[in-house]
This record gives C-alpha cells, structure tokens and sequence, in this order.
C-alpha cells in the first residue's frame, strides 16, 4: 500500500522574473567580480508562478537519483572499506531522510509540522537537500525537453577547469551538469547550481550571486550549446518556492574573472592581493573536445544509473564483461511495470507492527556494461519512460514483485523508478 499523502499532487512556488535578477545583480556588483555579467530570467520560467502536480514521491525520486551521480566512491575509507561500499546507500538515503519531511496539506508542497520543527537545528542538511531535489524537478521537469543525464560536477574530469583546477576550486564549482544527446554526440549541456536555505529571501539571492560565480567556470564545448542556470530553493513559511536565474554566454575574461574570485574566496586572500593569469593559466581554458566530453558523460551516467540500483561500481567495473555484469544485475530485485523490468534495491523499515520498504530501481536494459553501449543511440534507449507533460514527465504506474504483490511506482524520464509502500 502506498502511502496516500506521498502520491497526493501539490504544487510548488516558482519565481524567475526581472525583480530576482535586479537583486541579484546588485548583490554581484558587491561582490569580487569586476566584469558585467549577463543575468536574466529563466525563459521557460517566466510565465509561472507555481509548478502545478508534482508528488512528494517524484521529488523525493529527483533527489535519490540525482545524489547517486556520486564521484570517486572506489577510494579507501573507515575501516578499510572503498567509499562505495560505506556510501552504497547513496540511491536511498536521501528518499529514506526525508519521507516524513512532507505535510499531508494540500494544494501547496509544505513541510510537515515536525519537519518544521526540526529544520532550524538542521538547518543546512535540509536546506541542502531539498536545494538539490528542486533544482533537479526544475531542470528536467521545466526547462530540459528530453531525457537527459546528468554528472556530478566533481566527476567532470575532461573540463579543462574543473579537471585541472579542482582542488583549488573545491566546493565553489557548479553541482550538476544536465547533458542531452542526440544519437551519440552532445546536443546540449546545462551547468546547474543548485541552493537552498531556510533564512528568507535575501539569503536566496545571496546565494543565488554566489551560484552565478560557480556556473561561469565549467569551459564552453565548441559547437554545443551550453546554458547555465541557478535555481535556489527557499521556504515561504512551510511551503516550498523556487527561484531561479540564468547567465548567458560569458566570455574568456569574464570566466578568468570568475575562476580568480573563487581561487582568493578559497585562500582568503585580499582583494588587492588578487593574484594575475599567467601563461599557465591558458591551460585551464583550452578547447573542450566534444567527442570527450560525450564519452565521459556516458560512462558516469553509468555509473550513477548502477548506484541507484544498489550495484556498487566504479568507472572500472562499469566496463566490465557482459557475463559479469548481468549476473550482478540478475541479483537484484526484478519489479514489474507498464512492460518494462526495473532491477530494484530494496530496503524494510520496522514501523510497530508495519514494515516500510522502499525500492529504488533502474530499467533492467539501462543498467547494462559499457561495451553493450556503443553505437547504440541514447535518445531511443529512454524514450519508453517519456510520459507526462510533453512526453518526459514522471510517471505514476502499477506495478508488481515477482510474487505477485501489487505495488505503485514513479518512474522518471531517463529509467529510474522508486516504490514505497507499507506491508
């Protein structure tokens, strides 16, 4: 039985107008930068004022798969265990957290009473998480037209900035990359920083200037297009708004002028100490190959789509054999919807007398080796889970275990699905 407030539609504030980006304009021009940068609202955005019928359960689903695009999880931790093994929860943790966070209040998406409660205890992990969920239903929901997959920024490792200069960079990059492809070359990459907070709108906007620095670092791939977006997540009392800016195209200077005021923001340095390019530095701006770029996306996206199954991988294990790879997947839970074979996860929560179990799952023919993928055209590989508004929305469908228990599911655009139900 699925829990009714979880699949209940609600809505959400949205705003991306002139006003927010003449805020956020002033707050750069108090910032470090000193080029003009070309900040305007989000077209897609502009005409909303709410994201109408969205679930708790397809945000809680953006969340869960959009943390899974987790990098560098095959690195030793505690006790000897390779991060993937100690993360391995990665797919569910964030869905698991916050089931309870959502009101059973409706038209609006509110926080519920106890998470309200708790929220200013826990104040940045909440408004981090729920940044992340509502810049991915933003992203893939209002603004993308397609499947797409999306990397974590800390995984791009063929950007000449982000892969040379990462360490200096740390946690000012952008977070998510959204790429879309048509057959197997890029046909267009969305650079996402997403923020979140629980201290009103002027900590937004804030945040929002702050983000607009981060998205003008990752290098332009010739001959892609390439959009950079800022969407911050606030709350206006318990209900849940988003706001959202976009920057255009910046030029050389203005991304050399970004990477400089991240670099003295990370080493504390005085502005007039503000450290010079070098030739050196033309390395960090040199061309993107775009036939990298696509390869490297596909083999994380990977990755990303065998963590949110509950396959620990690594970009190595990624390639291995067909043999091995299908008897790790033929281990995992099948679960049957609308004609396709999701490769589940499973987890069972003690509730009294009650059992919670969620799934977190993946389309059976996504989560296949790399070698399979060549030649095969990534658009026509996911085009059976576009459903919805205009064809790539989410998707509330029956479903069914191998025994026969009836479940109901969400399945997303690019083939993951989420199931949670009281047995």
């Amino acid at each position: 039985m699925l829990p009714e407030t979880l699949a209940e539609s609600g809505a959400y504030g949205v705003v991306s107008t002139w006003d927010l980006v003449d805020s956020v304009r002033k707050e750069l021009s108090n910032n470090l930068l000193r080029t003009e940068v070309d900040v305007r609202p989000v077209p897609e955005l502009m005409s909303l004022m709410r994201r109408e019928g969205v679930r708790p359960l397809e945000v809680l689903l953006a969340l869960g798969k959009t943390t899974s695009a987790l990098p560098g999880l095959g690195i030793g931790g505690a006790a000897g265990m390779a991060g993937l093994t100690a993360l391995r929860t990665a797919s569910r943790w964030a869905i698991l957290r916050y089931l309870w966070a959502f009101s059973d209040h409706r038209p609006d998406l509110c926080l519920s009473e106890l998470t309200d409660q708790v929220r200013f205890h826990q104040r940045t992990i909440l408004s981090e998480h729920f940044g992340i969920a509502i810049a991915a239903d933003v992203v893939e929901q209002l603004i993308l037209g397609k499947p797409a997959s999306v990397v974590d920024a800390d995984a791009v490792a063929y950007d000449p900035v982000l892969g040379i200069s990462m360490s200096e960079l740390r946690s000012h990059k952008p977070d998510y990359f959204w790429y879309c492809h048509e057959h197997d070359h890029l046909s267009q990459v969305v650079v996402v920083e997403a923020k979140g907070t629980t201290s009103g709108v002027r900590r937004t906007v804030a945040q929002l200037a702050r983000g607009v620095e981060q998205v003008l670092v990752p290098s332009q791939i010739p001959g892609v297009p390439m959009r950079r977006i800022v969407v911050g997540a606030g709350f206006r009392g318990r209900r849940i708004c988003a706001y959202a800016v976009e920057v255009g195209e910046p030029d050389i200077s203005t991304r050399q002028d970004a990477v400089a005021v991240i670099r003295e923001r990370e080493k504390a340095v005085p502005a007039r100490g503000r450290r010079q390019f070098d030739k050196d530095d033309a390395a960090y701006f040199a061309t993107v190959d775009a036939a990298v770029a696509a390869r490297e996306v596909l083999i994380e996206d990977q990755v990303r789509l065998h963590n949110f199954a509950g396959q620990p991988v690594t970009r190595d294990t990624t390639r291995a054999d067909s043999q091995a790879a299908r008897a790790r997947i033929r281990t995992l839970e099948p679960v049957y919807a609308q004609g396709s074979t999701f490769r589940c996860e499973s987890t069972r929560i003690p509730l009294g007398q009650q059992m919670l179990h969620v799934r977190t799952g993946v389309a059976d023919e996504l989560i296949i080796p790399l070698e399979e993928l060549a030649g095969r055209d990534l658009t026509a590989r996911r085009s059976s889970y576009r459903r919805g508004r205009d064809g790539h929305g989410y998707w509330l469908v029956p479903a069914e275990t191998a025994d026969g228990r009836e479940l109901e599911a969400v399945t997303s655009p690019d083939g993951c699905m989420l199931s949670v139900s009281v047995e």
